[in-house]
Protein backbone atom coordinates (compact mmCIF):
# COMPACT_ATOMS: atom_id res chain seq x y z
CA UNK A 1 0.00 0.00 0.00
CA UNK A 2 1.58 3.32 -1.22
CA UNK A 3 0.76 6.05 1.18
CA UNK A 4 0.53 9.99 0.03
CA UNK A 5 3.24 11.70 1.41
CA UNK A 6 2.56 15.30 3.39
CA UNK A 7 3.87 18.19 1.83
CA UNK A 8 6.81 19.82 3.56
CA UNK A 9 6.00 23.52 4.50
CA UNK A 10 8.63 26.20 4.06
CA UNK A 11 10.02 27.84 7.34
CA UNK A 12 7.14 30.03 8.52
CA UNK A 13 8.59 33.34 9.53
CA UNK A 14 6.06 34.85 12.56
CA UNK A 15 4.62 38.49 11.77
CA UNK A 16 6.49 39.53 15.38
CA UNK A 17 9.75 38.25 13.87
CA UNK A 18 9.83 40.15 10.15
CA UNK A 19 8.77 43.21 12.73
CA UNK A 20 12.15 42.79 14.85
CA UNK A 21 13.99 42.43 11.58
CA UNK A 22 12.65 45.03 9.94
CA UNK A 23 13.14 47.55 13.36
CA UNK A 24 16.93 45.61 13.10
CA UNK A 25 17.80 47.07 9.75
CA UNK A 26 16.69 50.45 10.37
CA UNK A 27 18.71 50.55 13.13
CA UNK A 28 21.65 49.80 11.37
CA UNK A 29 21.03 52.06 8.60
CA UNK A 30 20.57 54.74 11.69
CA UNK A 31 24.10 53.53 12.84
CA UNK A 32 25.63 54.44 9.84
CA UNK A 33 23.80 57.69 9.91
CA UNK A 34 25.45 58.54 13.13
CA UNK A 35 28.17 57.60 11.62
CA UNK A 36 28.13 60.60 8.96
CA UNK A 37 27.52 63.16 11.48
CA UNK A 38 30.87 62.10 12.93
CA UNK A 39 32.37 62.44 9.69
CA UNK A 40 30.95 65.72 9.54
CA UNK A 41 32.13 67.21 12.54
CA UNK A 42 35.63 65.62 12.11
CA UNK A 43 35.21 67.37 8.71
CA UNK A 44 34.37 70.76 10.74
CA UNK A 45 37.17 70.05 12.96
CA UNK A 46 40.24 69.85 10.04
CA UNK A 47 38.80 73.05 8.33
CA UNK A 48 39.40 74.95 11.76
CA UNK A 49 42.43 73.37 12.22
CA UNK A 50 43.83 74.07 8.60
CA UNK A 51 43.23 77.55 8.92
CA UNK A 52 40.15 77.25 6.16
CA UNK A 53 37.65 79.13 9.24
CA UNK A 54 37.18 79.21 13.13
CA UNK A 55 34.71 78.58 15.55
CA UNK A 56 34.31 79.49 18.88
CA UNK A 57 33.41 77.50 21.62
CA UNK A 58 29.22 78.15 21.69
CA UNK A 59 29.00 77.56 17.99
CA UNK A 60 31.34 74.01 19.00
CA UNK A 61 28.64 73.56 21.45
CA UNK A 62 25.95 74.25 19.64
CA UNK A 63 26.73 72.17 16.57
CA UNK A 64 28.04 69.14 18.53
CA UNK A 65 24.81 69.44 20.93
CA UNK A 66 22.08 69.46 17.70
CA UNK A 67 23.80 66.63 16.72
CA UNK A 68 23.72 64.45 20.28
CA UNK A 69 20.36 65.90 20.59
CA UNK A 70 18.85 64.75 17.24
CA UNK A 71 20.45 61.63 17.36
CA UNK A 72 18.63 60.34 20.56
CA UNK A 73 15.04 60.99 19.91
CA UNK A 74 15.85 59.16 16.69
CA UNK A 75 17.25 56.46 18.64
CA UNK A 76 14.77 56.35 21.32
CA UNK A 77 12.01 56.26 18.60
CA UNK A 78 13.38 53.50 17.00
CA UNK A 79 14.34 51.84 20.95
CA UNK A 80 11.04 51.44 21.67
CA UNK A 81 9.54 51.36 18.84
CA UNK A 82 7.50 54.24 18.14
CA UNK A 83 8.84 55.29 15.04
CA UNK A 84 6.22 52.05 13.85
CA UNK A 85 3.30 55.40 14.07
CA UNK A 86 4.56 56.86 11.31
CA UNK A 87 3.44 56.06 7.34
CA UNK A 88 7.51 55.82 6.60
CA UNK A 89 9.09 53.72 10.08
CA UNK A 90 12.50 54.45 9.22
CA UNK A 91 12.01 58.36 9.13
CA UNK A 92 14.58 58.61 6.63
CA UNK A 93 12.68 62.18 5.40
CA UNK A 94 13.05 62.98 9.04
CA UNK A 95 16.69 62.51 9.43
CA UNK A 96 17.51 63.75 6.22
CA UNK A 97 15.99 67.42 6.87
CA UNK A 98 17.40 67.20 10.09
CA UNK A 99 20.69 66.25 9.14
CA UNK A 100 20.30 69.53 6.46
CA UNK A 101 19.22 71.83 9.54
CA UNK A 102 22.19 70.69 11.96
CA UNK A 103 24.40 70.98 8.79
CA UNK A 104 24.00 74.82 8.37
CA UNK A 105 25.25 75.53 11.87
CA UNK A 106 28.86 74.47 10.25
CA UNK A 107 28.39 76.11 6.32
CA UNK A 108 27.21 79.54 8.92
CA UNK A 109 29.98 79.26 10.79
CA UNK A 110 33.04 78.28 8.44
CA UNK A 111 31.82 80.26 5.24
CA UNK A 112 35.60 80.02 3.43
CA UNK A 113 35.15 76.34 3.37
CA UNK A 114 31.47 76.45 2.69
CA UNK A 115 31.92 74.18 -0.74
CA UNK A 116 33.55 71.75 0.98
CA UNK A 117 31.02 71.52 3.42
CA UNK A 118 27.96 71.49 1.35
CA UNK A 119 29.32 67.86 -0.09
CA UNK A 120 29.05 66.37 3.17
CA UNK A 121 24.75 67.10 2.17
CA UNK A 122 24.98 64.42 -0.32
CA UNK A 123 26.51 61.30 1.61
CA UNK A 124 23.10 61.96 4.24
CA UNK A 125 20.96 62.71 1.06
CA UNK A 126 21.76 59.25 -0.58
CA UNK A 127 20.39 57.55 2.47
CA UNK A 128 17.07 58.35 0.97
CA UNK A 129 18.02 55.84 -2.36
CA UNK A 130 16.66 53.05 -0.75
CA UNK A 131 13.60 54.33 0.89
CA UNK A 132 12.20 57.28 -1.32
CA UNK A 133 10.47 57.76 -4.90
CA UNK A 134 11.25 60.43 -7.22
CA UNK A 135 8.39 62.53 -5.81
CA UNK A 136 9.35 61.99 -2.02
CA UNK A 137 13.06 62.63 -3.13
CA UNK A 138 12.39 66.39 -4.72
CA UNK A 139 9.86 67.27 -1.82
CA UNK A 140 12.90 66.79 0.27
CA UNK A 141 15.52 68.45 -1.92
CA UNK A 142 12.74 71.17 -1.85
CA UNK A 143 13.27 71.48 2.03
CA UNK A 144 16.86 71.29 2.01
CA UNK A 145 17.21 74.13 -0.27
CA UNK A 146 14.44 76.14 1.21
CA UNK A 147 16.79 75.95 4.67
CA UNK A 148 19.98 76.44 2.39
CA UNK A 149 18.00 79.47 1.02
CA UNK A 150 16.57 80.72 4.33
CA UNK A 151 20.54 80.94 5.66
CA UNK A 152 21.36 83.23 2.84
CA UNK A 153 18.65 85.62 3.13
CA UNK A 154 19.72 85.73 6.80
CA UNK A 155 23.21 86.26 6.40
CA UNK A 156 22.26 88.76 3.38
CA UNK A 157 20.30 90.93 5.17
CA UNK A 158 22.43 90.77 8.03
CA UNK A 159 24.85 92.30 5.47
CA UNK A 160 27.64 89.90 6.84
CA UNK A 161 31.25 90.52 6.50
CA UNK A 162 32.71 89.13 3.20
CA UNK A 163 29.32 88.08 2.32
CA UNK A 164 29.36 87.83 -2.17
CA UNK A 165 25.90 87.74 -2.90
CA UNK A 166 26.61 86.63 -6.86
CA UNK A 167 29.02 83.86 -5.49
CA UNK A 168 26.41 82.61 -2.88
CA UNK A 169 24.10 82.37 -5.67
CA UNK A 170 26.42 80.55 -7.65
CA UNK A 171 26.70 77.92 -4.88
CA UNK A 172 23.31 77.58 -4.30
CA UNK A 173 22.44 76.85 -7.66
CA UNK A 174 25.46 74.30 -8.21
CA UNK A 175 24.04 72.77 -4.52
CA UNK A 176 20.50 72.44 -5.98
CA UNK A 177 21.16 70.73 -9.29
CA UNK A 178 23.57 68.45 -7.29
CA UNK A 179 20.22 67.64 -4.94
CA UNK A 180 18.03 67.86 -7.97
CA UNK A 181 20.15 64.92 -9.80
CA UNK A 182 19.98 62.81 -6.89
CA UNK A 183 16.49 63.07 -6.21
CA UNK A 184 16.16 61.98 -10.23
CA UNK A 185 18.64 59.20 -9.80
CA UNK A 186 17.63 57.88 -6.30
CA UNK A 187 13.83 58.20 -7.39
CA UNK A 188 14.87 55.55 -10.60
CA UNK A 189 17.32 53.80 -7.81
CA UNK A 190 13.84 53.17 -5.90
CA UNK A 191 11.94 52.35 -8.78
CA UNK A 192 14.06 49.95 -9.77
CA UNK A 193 14.37 48.68 -6.55
CA UNK A 194 10.31 48.58 -6.04
CA UNK A 195 10.04 46.71 -9.39
CA UNK A 196 12.56 44.21 -8.01
CA UNK A 197 10.74 43.66 -5.50
CA UNK A 198 7.09 42.91 -7.19
CA UNK A 199 8.62 40.85 -9.48
CA UNK A 200 10.40 38.85 -6.90
CA UNK A 201 6.87 38.34 -5.19
CA UNK A 202 5.32 37.60 -8.70
CA UNK A 203 8.27 34.70 -8.71
CA UNK A 204 7.34 33.52 -5.69
CA UNK A 205 3.99 33.80 -5.87
CA UNK A 206 4.63 31.47 -9.26
CA UNK A 207 7.06 29.24 -7.40
CA UNK A 208 4.00 28.51 -4.65
CA UNK A 209 1.49 27.80 -7.24
CA UNK A 210 3.85 25.52 -9.11
CA UNK A 211 5.08 23.52 -5.87
CA UNK A 212 0.91 23.32 -4.66
CA UNK A 213 0.10 21.70 -8.78
CA UNK A 214 3.47 19.23 -8.24
CA UNK A 215 1.78 18.24 -4.89
CA UNK A 216 -1.56 18.11 -6.39
CA UNK A 217 -0.37 16.07 -9.09
CA UNK A 218 1.96 13.79 -7.00
CA UNK A 219 -1.18 13.27 -4.83
CA UNK A 220 -3.57 12.23 -7.90
CA UNK A 221 -1.00 10.05 -9.33
CA UNK A 222 0.10 7.87 -5.96
CA UNK A 223 -4.18 7.94 -5.40
CA UNK A 224 -4.19 5.87 -8.94
CA UNK A 225 -1.44 3.57 -7.98
CA UNK A 226 -2.94 2.92 -4.78
CA UNK A 227 -6.61 2.22 -7.02
CA UNK A 228 -4.41 0.37 -9.29
CA UNK A 229 -2.88 -2.33 -6.36
CA UNK A 230 -6.47 -2.63 -4.55
CA UNK A 231 -7.49 -3.61 -7.87
CA UNK A 232 -5.05 -5.86 -9.08
CA UNK A 233 -4.79 -7.15 -5.57
CA UNK A 234 -8.26 -7.71 -5.63
CA UNK A 235 -8.63 -9.70 -8.95
CA UNK A 236 -5.81 -11.97 -7.75
CA UNK A 237 -8.13 -13.28 -4.98
CA UNK A 238 -11.03 -13.58 -8.04
CA UNK A 239 -10.93 -16.66 -10.12
CA UNK A 240 -13.85 -17.19 -13.07
CA UNK A 241 -15.23 -19.76 -15.51
CA UNK A 242 -15.24 -19.03 -18.83
CA UNK A 243 -14.98 -20.21 -22.33
CA UNK A 244 -16.82 -24.01 -23.37
CA UNK A 245 -17.03 -26.06 -20.52
CA UNK A 246 -17.45 -30.18 -21.30
CA UNK A 247 -19.91 -31.39 -19.67
CA UNK A 248 -21.32 -35.34 -19.52
CA UNK A 249 -24.72 -34.96 -20.40
CA UNK A 250 -25.58 -38.20 -18.47
CA UNK A 251 -23.28 -37.92 -15.03
CA UNK A 252 -22.72 -34.47 -15.25
CA UNK A 253 -18.91 -34.83 -14.83
CA UNK A 254 -16.47 -32.45 -16.67
CA UNK A 255 -13.54 -32.98 -18.92
CA UNK A 256 -10.71 -30.95 -17.58
CA UNK A 257 -7.54 -29.88 -19.84
CA UNK A 258 -5.76 -33.41 -19.38
CA UNK A 259 -8.85 -35.19 -20.17
CA UNK A 260 -9.59 -36.52 -16.89
CA UNK A 261 -13.41 -36.41 -15.72
CA UNK A 262 -14.02 -35.10 -12.78
CA UNK A 263 -17.34 -34.51 -10.98
CA UNK A 264 -18.65 -30.77 -11.34
CA UNK A 265 -18.44 -30.08 -7.67
CA UNK A 266 -14.58 -30.77 -7.89
CA UNK A 267 -14.12 -29.50 -10.88
CA UNK A 268 -15.43 -26.02 -9.79
CA UNK A 269 -13.88 -26.06 -6.58
CA UNK A 270 -10.44 -26.55 -7.77
CA UNK A 271 -10.94 -23.48 -10.53
CA UNK A 272 -12.95 -21.12 -8.24
CA UNK A 273 -12.67 -20.24 -4.41
CA UNK A 274 -16.37 -21.31 -4.18
CA UNK A 275 -16.60 -24.36 -1.69
CA UNK A 276 -20.12 -27.09 -1.74
CA UNK A 277 -21.88 -27.85 1.24
CA UNK A 278 -24.29 -30.99 0.34
CA UNK A 279 -27.64 -31.09 0.48
CA UNK A 280 -30.63 -33.05 -1.07
CA UNK A 281 -33.40 -31.02 -3.02
CA UNK A 282 -37.36 -31.97 -2.72
CA UNK A 283 -37.62 -33.72 -5.93
CA UNK A 284 -34.44 -36.03 -5.17
CA UNK A 285 -35.68 -37.03 -1.76
CA UNK A 286 -38.81 -38.20 -2.76
CA UNK A 287 -37.02 -39.99 -5.70
CA UNK A 288 -34.46 -41.47 -3.40
CA UNK A 289 -36.65 -41.81 -0.35
CA UNK A 290 -40.32 -42.68 -1.34
CA UNK A 291 -41.00 -43.94 2.01
CA UNK A 292 -40.86 -40.75 3.87
CA UNK A 293 -43.13 -39.00 1.87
Amino acid sequence: MITVPNSVPGPIVAPDEVARRAQSLRMRRFGMAVATYVVVILAAFLTTRLGLGQMTFAQWATFIGLALIGNIVFFVLFLTGANLRFSDPSLTRGQIVYSAFWGLVAIHSLPEARPMLLMFYLPAFSFGMLRLNRRQYLRVAACVMGLYGSLLVVEYLQNRGGFRIQYQIFLFVLFGILLTWFAFFGGFVSDIRRRLRLRNLEIEAAHERIKTESEERLRARIEKDNLIIQLEHALSEVKTLSGLIPICSACKRIRDDKGYWNQIESYIRDHSDAEFSHSICPDCQQRLYPDLY
